[in-house]
């Protein structure tokens, strides 16, 4: 694996590099800032498997620097893992917004870093291949019946709806808030209804463009405060909010029935969509698995709860 590592500060960038080759990653280049590391990934043929970007740098920091690679076509998917001592939930709110796959903050475990870089690596291998599985079904519009790559149950990327990223890099997100700054936000987890039937008679552009419409529906039904959501599969979206954010069950609710409306197009065909919310769910947790568990429970409340529907197109 190919790592460029971005650090203004020299004895992080030697750190660094001994401990991804001990790791056996020895395929590593180092960036002293932003501006240097654009250059080196401005090359050409010069790609690389990952990137661990410093936050706090002169000129241009980490969380700019993330959102500049992202316009690179070959590291839309490439795994961004920040790796510094800022410990703020700004920091980490901003670089998930802008496509930060993980966040690790000094001083970190060998361990842990060394498995994140595994999983990260996991993760964009398999986002790859399923957005070419995805693409290559919505060219020759086959049916769902007729693709076996593709399930209701799968989470998909919808990285082109402003608030949206993917749901690995949501679980991390979860993590980091609810470890690190327990109880400043808060989950809230919508299931589409109506999703299973139009996934069982729809082509992949076609169930693809009825969870466009729901998530723009969801991200534009309460204006109020920051939003990152993602999709988590089988017609649920989760949504993150500020914990100071006035929202319930019924104050979302309305406002997304009301969205939908205003969103014109064929895309469903008529067949209607719906939403049922959970209750909100505090971020607060000690651990990974803790963490992980609220998401869980916010599904399973949105699963089990009353839903609201409309029909569309």
């Amino acid at each position: 694996m190919r790592i460029l590592a971005v650090d203004d500060d020299p004895s992080i960038l030697e750190l660094l590099d001994k401990v991804l080759d001990a790791f056996g990653y020895k395929d590593v280049v180092t960036a002293r800032s932003g501006r240097e590391a654009l250059e080196i990934l401005a090359r050409p043929n010069e790609a690389f498997d990952c990137l661990l970007l410093d936050v706090q740098m002169p000129q241009m920091n980490g969380i700019a620097l993330c959102e500049e690679v992202r316009k690179f076509p070959e590291h839309t998917y490439t795994p961004i893992i920040m790796v510094t001592a800022m410990v703020q939930k700004e920091y980490i709110d901003e670089a998930f917004e802008v496509g930060a796959t993980d966040y690790v903050t000094k001083p970190f475990e060998f361990s842990d870093l060394k498995q994140r870089l595994s999983d990260a690596y996991r993760l964009a291998a398999e986002r790859r291949a399923a957005i070419e599985v995805l693409e290559a079904e919505a060219d020759i519009e086959l049916c769902f019946d007729n693709s076996p790559d593709v399930r209701l149950s799968d989470p998909q990327c919808f990285g082109d709806l402003p608030g949206f990223i993917g749901l690995a890099e949501f679980e991390n997100y979860v993590i980091q808030l609810s470890t690190m700054h327990a109880m400043a936000a808060k989950l809230v987890a919508v299931k589409c209804t109506g999703a299973e039937q139009i996934y069982n008679t729809s082509t992949v552009s076609e169930f693809r463009g009825a969870m466009t419409i729901a998530g723009t529906a969801l991200l534009s039904a309460n204006q109020e405060g920051r939003k990152v959501a993602t999709y988590w599969g089988n017609g649920v979206f989760l949504v993150i909010y500020d914990n100071q954010v006035n929202l319930s069950v019924d104050q979302l609710g309305a406002p997304l029935m009301e969205a939908l409306k205003d969103i014109s197009g064929d895309t469903t065909s008529g067949r209607p969509i719906g939403f049922q919310v959970s209750e909100e769910v505090m971020l607060k947790a000690n651990t990974k698995m803790e963490a992980l568990f609220l998401i869980d429970t916010a599904v399973e409340m949105a699963e089990m709860s009353e839903g609201r529907a409309a029909s569309i197109g």
